[in-house]
């Protein structure tokens, strides 16, 4: 993309020179980026900074510092890689791969039902990024148990060179980011949480296969399954709906055995949801053998491009308002000082401890939704039974 090589830097960031914001939320604020040094020979890449009120947050500091610690020691073609964690001016920020491309989201929204070998190609490779990650360890050989926790169709970036990238390690592990993240963008995330992941069990890799499964499932049928009008009747789809219906009840064409595959991602119950993420791409990749469905990265990009035209050779949309100087602080508060140079296991320990803060918080939020269905049930049950209809009468109205 020459342009990017073309345009003046607005700001800098520790060894990066600035070149617009590409988004701002509620915790961080995201920028277009390039390495300082000849412009022919440098990268472009994403730089995420987290907010100054944010700063002063321990929760999530730590969180920022967790997920700089795992995406550093997981590398993989199908997960967008981190560069660099870095400090400056006690702001700390992420150096990443930059992904140019679109969301599963944005691809579903634009085209409805995707074809289906694309669409089991795409979830094969995520699938792949997600045996990596389940199975990284740290230096001594311990399993480190990474769950990536937020599997959804916007954090799966389908490249338009036709590769497909998950982002986001670590970030669902914050509390401080699920309390404060704005409404609507909880409730995207509402719609493809597991139904462990509510009752506040510890999670484990399935917990992921259940959400890459909701994904696979809306590629496939072009709808969101489990999403509703609002949270709570979410969280009561996902809890309290019998197993999912079939694909084929949407797509007839789906083969069965697509089917069945889809159907055993998203079990309700774990113990007889897919195993492992090593199980469900070998079981579509073996469905792309049978059915012939030879889907190369030169085929996704293709029809990405071909969705979105123009964009493969565009700048991004950017704010190119030039940065404010950020204010010296004197130093970095030492128990800030301290999580960044822990041990991992025990930054680890620390982040499991909040975590747990986190589930009590949305184990709530099922109490009451268990309360109001039990308390549904008693009514119902409560009620007299309606008179039985006369052999040769009318049958009776109930009362409206």
């Amino acid at each position: 993309m020459s342009g990017v090589k073309d345009l003046a830097p607005v700001g800098r960031i520790g060894r990066y020179d600035i070149l617009g914001r590409l988004a701002t939320g509620g915790m961080a604020e995201i920028f277009l980026a390039r390495e300082s040094g000849p412009r022919e020979a440098s990268r472009t890449l994403v730089v995420k900074r987290i907010l100054p009120h944010v700063a002063e947050d321990p929760d999530y500091v730590e969180s920022f510092v967790a997920e700089a610690t795992l995406s550093l020691r997981l590398s993989h073609p199908s997960i967008c890689g981190v560069v660099e964690f870095g400090e400056e001016a006690g702001r700390y920020f992420l150096a990443m791969e930059y992904v140019r491309g679109v969301s599963l989201h944005a691809l579903i929204e634009r085209v409805g039902p995707m074809p289906m070998g694309m669409s089991v190609r795409l979830v094969a490779d995520v699938a792949n990024a997600l045996t990596h990650a389940h199975g990284a360890r740290d230096d001594a050989g311990k399993p480190l148990g990474i769950v990536h926790r937020d599997v959804t169709p916007d954090n799966l970036m389908v490249g338009f060179d036709g590769t497909v990238k998950l982002l986001d390690f670590g970030i669902a592990k914050s509390s401080a980011q699920l309390r404060k993240t704005q409404q609507g963008q909880l409730k995207g995330k509402l719609a493809y949480m597991s139904p462990e992941q509510y009752r506040g069990e510890r999670l484990d890799g399935r917990s992921d296969l259940f959400s890459l499964g909701l994904c696979l499932y809306e590629a496939l049928t072009g709808q969101a399954l489990y999403a509703r009008g609002t949270e709570a009747e979410t969280v009561a789809a996902i809890l309290f709906d019998e197993e999912p219906p079939s694909v084929r009840a949407t797509r007839p064409e789906v083969p069965e055995m697509l089917d069945r595959i889809v159907q055993t991602m998203l079990a309700k119950d774990r113990q007889k949801r897919a195993t492992t993420a090593e199980a469900v791409s070998a079981a579509l990749e073996k469905w792309l053998v049978l059915e012939r469905q030879a889907v190369r990265e030169a085929d996704i990009a293709g029809f990405v491009q071909a969705m979105f035209p123009g964009r493969a050779d565009s700048l991004p949309e950017l704010d190119r308002t030039p940065l404010k100087p950020a204010p010296r602080r004197d130093s970095i508060d030492p128990i800030k000082r301290q999580a960044i140079g822990a041990d991992l296991d025990d930054l680890t320990e620390e982040m499991e401890r909040r975590q747990a803060a986190k589930r009590r918080q949305v184990g709530l939020l099922v109490a009451l939704v268990l309360i109001a269905g039990a308390a549904a049930r008693a009514w119902a049950l409560s009620k007299p039974p309606a008179p039985a209809p006369a052999a040769n009468g009318p049958t009776p109205i109930a009362p409206g």
